[in-house]
Formats: structure tokens, sequence, C-alpha cells
């Protein structure tokens, strides 16, 4: 897993000493990008950096994490840990559709069970490449391993089935239990999850830019940088579509 994260808690102690648990156990997963002291700040450091993860205080003195996740657009919400002193929020939370609930004080345990379920929805793709002599066992399964992405994705539109070819592909974007296929003249939705059709598709054509969205890099003109310091994917179809790409998964993008 590689993602990056935000620590917003009203209490210094509490960030420090969150930060440290995670810097000493987690530092080659998780990247902090930034902390955060209040709601309004939270609103504000959630839009500069877009974190993958926010590890959210639920009580600050002028807004509750509720009314923080309310004040972002629905594509900006990342995936959140919510930490707080009371379990009298555990219900509300987890209707939030969040990663986890952790009770102050964290302990380390707790905060191990709370990343095992993050890395859930990072999965890793696998290397293909092998280590050591190429074999003509390994050379058959990497052979076997390329040939098994797909090639066309099925499409139901009613009584009949499209077949949609990946090369005619722009982007894939995920919409809460389905996800919606962008051609250039047309979009699909099927009810594969984002997350299921990345397992299947080649990690060097489709790439992961943030949560939400996966792109065809044979379809992205350029990467550029907002003057907020944040990084968007120019798609090549006709309203030149820009997305927000993750920190992290843009280095990997670059290794590619």
């Amino acid at each position: 897993m590689h993602c990056s994260a935000l620590i917003v808690d009203d209490e210094p102690l509490a960030r420090r000493r969150l930060r440290t648990m995670l810097e000493e156990k987690y530092s080659s997963e998780i990247e902090i990008l930034e902390e955060a002291c209040s709601g309004e700040q939270a609103i504000e450091r959630i839009k500069d950096y877009a974190p993958d993860v926010v590890f959210l205080d639920i009580q600050m003195p002028d807004m509750d994490a509720f009314e923080v996740l309310n004040s972002l657009e629905k594509d900006d919400v990342p995936l959140i840990i919510f930490t707080t002193a009371y379990d009298n929020f555990a219900l509300r939370a987890f209707d939030e559709n969040t990663v986890d609930y952790v009770l102050k004080p964290i302990s380390p345990e707790r905060l191990d069970s709370a990343i095992e379920k993050l890395r859930k929805f990072f999965p890793e793709v696998e290397e293909s490449v092998p280590e050591t002599g190429l074999t003509w066992e390994k050379l058959k399964s990497l052979v076997e391993v390329n040939t098994n992405y797909l090639r066309r994705i099925q499409v139901r539109i009613g009584d009949r089935i499209v077949l949609v070819k990946l090369d005619k592909v722009i982007r894939f974007h995920s919409e809460e239990k389905y996800t919606v296929i962008y051609t250039e003249n047309n979009q699909f939705i099927i009810n594969t999850p984002l997350v299921e059709l990345e397992k299947r598709l080649d990690p060097h054509q489709f790439v992961r830019i943030h949560r939400s969205n996966m792109v065809s890099l044979d379809h992205v003109l350029e990467f550029r940088r907002t003057e907020n310091g944040k990084l968007l994917a120019v798609m090549d179809d006709l309203n030149h579509t820009q997305l927000l790409v993750s920190r992290n998964l843009f280095k990997k993008i670059q290794d590619l």
C-alpha cells in the first residue's frame, strides 16, 4: 500500500502522538502530507493536498467531522478514519462509509487494525517480471499473466450486450456501486467496482490516478500542476477533462 494522509485534531499532543505512531511503523506505506487543527483548516487542507485518507477527529471547537465532510464536494471526500475520545458517534460514523472508527487514546494494536482495513482500499499490483533467471516455467507463467488482461468489456443494455474495446476507453469513473466507462462518443455503466476492474486491466495501460478515477495513459495529454499545488491529468476527450491525481499515484505513473 502507498497512500497520502492528513491528520486532523484540535489537540497538538494528539496530532503529534498519531504522527509519531504512523511514522515509526508505517512510513513506507503512508506519507503524511500535513496536519490541521480545526474543521475549517481541515477543509482547506483536503482541497489543497487531496490526501487519500484523513485521520479525522470528530469533535472540534469550530465544527464537527460531519460538518467538515458535508462541506466538501462528493469527489473531494477522501477515505476517513475517525478518531475520537467518545464512542457515542460510532454508528453515525460508520453510516458515513468510513474505513474505521478509533477511540482515543489510540493504542498501537487498534491502529494496526485500522491500517489493515485501509490496505484493502489500495490493492497492490502484482509484479509480473521474474526476479531471477528466466526459465521456461517462468516465461510461460509471465505470458499467461499478460494474456489474462481484459481486451474488451461486455456492457448489457436492455436485451443487448455491447462489446467495448479497451483501446477506445478514455477513462473509468467510480460512482458508488457502479462504474462509468467513458469513450470518445459514449458512456456506459457497468456493475463492476473500480477496485475489481483494476485487477483485470493491464497496469501499463490503465492507471488508478485517484480513488474514483482510472485513466488510459494513451489518452492522457499531459499532467499539469495548478497554482495551489494540485496535480491534474488532462485527457484527450472533447472537453479535455481534468482529473485530480493522487501524489503517491503520480510517482507510480512516472515509473511506468
